[in-house]
C-alpha cells in the first residue's frame, strides 16, 4: 500500500552509516525464511489494524460515553487517511535514510502508538493515536517489501510481492474474528495492546535484517502529502457529517468541495514533482488505469460492507462481538482461497472477463445478503451462503485487478506499481468507511433499512468496476497472481 521501490540500480547491501556503492550480490537461491517471515509480519501488522478494530466499536462506545459514530470513526477513517498520503513518500524516504532504519522506526512507531490506544481516557486520545499508528504503518509497508525483494532473485520477485500480499490479505481475514475474541473475552484495549509483544520481538529480530539505501535521489513530496491527507479529511468529514450537517448545508458543501479541490492540486503537483505522492506515470495505458481505479471503485465496497456488516450484526440481530467478528470472516477467507485459481482463469479466459464475472458474483452474495437480513438471526441459512459468495466474487475481482495494474511494468518497477495499485485501495478505503458511517447515521433508528442502503451501495460500485473493466482492461500476458 505503499510506494516501495526495488533497490535500483547503484544501491547495494550495506550498514547504514556506509556511503561507498558496489553493485548488489546476488540474493541467495533461498532467502532466510526467519527474515522473509519478519518482513511479511510487518505488511501483517499494519493490515491487521486495519479491520481488528471495526467489530471493537460497540465496546468503544460504551467505555467514552458514546453513541456519535461519526465521531467514532476517525478511530479507522484517521488510520486508513493518514496511511493513504504517506505510503509513496514513506516508501522513498526509507530508500534514502536506509530501509532496514526505517523499518525499526516504523515497528517502534506503531509498538508504542498502540500501546497508547489501549490505554487511552477520552475518544480524542485514541483517535490521536492511532493517527500515530498509522504513521508507523504507513513506513512499514513499503519497507517491508522493500527489504524482502532483494531477498529473491529478479526472477522470482513477483511470488515474494505475492507472498507479502497473502500475508496482509490474511491478516484482513482474521482481523474481525480476532478482535471480537479479545473485545468480548478481555476488552476492546487488547485489540490495540496486543500489537506490544508482537511489536518488540520484530523490533529485536530486525537487526538481522540487511540495509538497503540508495546514495541519492529525489525528496519525497511532504506538501502532496499533506495535500492528500487534508483531501481525503475534508471528503470523510462531509460525508460522515452530512447526516448531522444537512446535505445542503455550507459546511457539508464547504468540507466536499474543498477536498475536491485539494485532491485536484495534488494531480497537479504530482505531474510536476520528481518525487510525487501520486506516480501519475502508472496510469498512462488503458490496463493501468482500470486496474488501478478498478481498484479504489471496489475497494469502496468491500469496505464499507465490512463496516455496516459487524454494525447490522451487532445492532440488528445483535449479536456478541465475537460472533459478529467471526461472521464477517468467511468473505475475505473465501477471497484468499479464490486468488489462485482467479489467476489461472485470467490467464485461460482473460482479465475482463474474470473481473466482470467477479463483480456479479459478488452482487449476487450482496443479494443474498440483503434478503437474509430481513429474516430471522441465523447464521447457516441466512447469513454465510450470502457472505461466502460475496467472498468468492472479491476473490476473482482483487488479485486480477491488481495484476492488470501491474501489467507491462518493467521489473525494476513492480514495487512502485504493487505500491501505487495500494494506495489506490487505501483511498477506496476511506470513501468506503465513511460513505457507510454516512449511511447508518442516517439510518440511526431503522438498523436494517441503513443496511440494506449500504448494501444497495455496494451493488452500485460493484456494477461500475464491471463496466469500468469491460471498456478499459484488454487482456493481458502478465501473471494475474500479483
Amino acid at each position: 500500500m505503499t510506494d516501495v521501490p526495488v533497490a535500483p540500480e547503484g544501491t547495494r547491501d550495506a550498514a547504514a552509516g556506509d556511503s561507498a556503492a558496489d553493485p548488489p550480490a546476488d540474493p541467495p537461491a533461498k532467502p532466510p525464511v526467519k527474515l522473509v517471515l519478519l518482513c511479511c509480519l510487518g505488511a501483517f501488522v499494519a493490515f491487521l489494524d486495519s479491520t481488528i478494530v471495526n467489530v471493537a466499536f460497540p465496546n468503544i462506545g460504551e467505555t467514552f460515553d458514546t453513541t456519535d459514530l461519526p465521531t467514532l470513526s476517525w478511530v479507522l477513517n484517521g488510520y486508513n487517511v493518514v496511511i493513504a498520503a504517506l505510503l509513496m513518500p514513506a516508501g522513498r524516504a526509507a530508500d534514502r535514510l536506509g530501509c532496514r532504519r526505517s523499518f525499526a522506526v516504523g515497528l517502534t512507531t506503531f509498538t508504542i502508538a498502540s500501546a497508547v490506544c489501549g490505554i487511552a481516557d477520552s475518544a480524542a486520545v485514541l483517535i490521536g493515536a492511532r493517527l500515530v499508528q498509522a504513521v508507523g504503518a504507513a513506513i512499514l509497508v513499503p519497507t517491508s517489501l522493500a527489504l524482502l525483494l532483494p531477498m529473491f532473485p529478479m526472477a522470482k520477485r513477483l511470488a515474494a510481492i505475492t507472498l507479502w500480499s497473502a500475508s496482509a490479505a490474511l491478516a484482513a481475514g482474521i482481523g474481525p474474528g480476532l478482535g471480537g475474541l479479545l473485545a468480548e473475552h478481555w476488552s476492546w484495549r487488547a485489540v490495540f495492546l496486543v500489537n506490544i509483544p508482537i511489536g518488540i520481538v520484530a523490533v529485536w529480530a530486525g537487526r538481522h535484517l540487511t540495509e538497503q539505501r540508495e546514495r541519492s535521489g529525489p525528496t519525497p513530496d511532504v506538501l502532496g502529502s499533506a495535500l492528500l491527507g487534508a483531501s481525503l479529511g475534508l471528503l470523510a468529514l462531509g460525508l460522515v457529517k452530512a447526516p448531522d450537517w444537512d446535505w445542503a448545508s455550507g459546511r457539508t458543501i464547504g468540507c466536499l468541495v474543498g477536498g475536491a479541490v485539494l485532491a485536484a492540486a495534488v494531480v497537479v503537483r504530482s505531474a510536476r514533482h520528481p518525487a510525487p505522492v501520486v506516480s501519475l506515470d502508472l496510469l498512462r495505458s488503458r490496463n493501468a488505469v482500470g486496474g488501478n481505479i478498478g481498484s479504489m471503485l471496489f475497494s469502496v465496497t468491500f469496505y464499507a460492507v465490512i463496516l455496516n456488516n459487524i454494525l447490522f450484526l451487532t445492532g440488528h440481530w445483535h449479536w456478541s462481538l465475537l460472533t459478529a467478528g467471526l461472521a464477517t470472516t468467511p468473505p475475505p477467507l473465501a477471497s484468499a482461497l479464490v486468488a489462485r485459481p482467479a489467476a489461472r482463469l485470467a490467464e485461460k479466459f482473460g482479465d475482463p472477463l474474470v473481473v466482470v464475472a467477479g463483480c456479479l458474483i459478488y452482487i449476487c452474495g450482496t443479494l443474498l445478503l440483503f434478503w437474509g437480513g430481513g429474516q430471522d438471526p441465523d447464521f447457516l441459512t441466512h447469513w454465510l451462503p450470502g457472505a461466502a459468495v460475496m467472498g468468492l466474487g472479491a476473490g476473482l475481482v482483487w488479485p486480477v485487478l491488481g495484476g492488470v495494474a501491474l501489467a507491462g511494468v518493467e521489473p525494476s518497477r513492480l514495487a512502485t506499481a504493487s505500491a501505487a495499485n495500494a494506495a489506490f485501495r487505501q483511498l477506496g478505503a476511506v470513501l468506503g468507511t465513511a460513505l457507510a458511517v454516512s449511511i447508518v447515521t442516517a439510518s440511526a433508528s431503522d438498523a436494517l433499512g441503513g443496511a440494506r442502503n449500504t448494501w444497495y451501495l455496494s451493488i452500485g460500485f460493484a456494477s461500475g468496476v464491471a463496466v469500468l473493466a469491460a471498456v478499459t482492461v484488454r487482456r493481458t500476458t502478465a501473471p494475474a497472481a500479483a
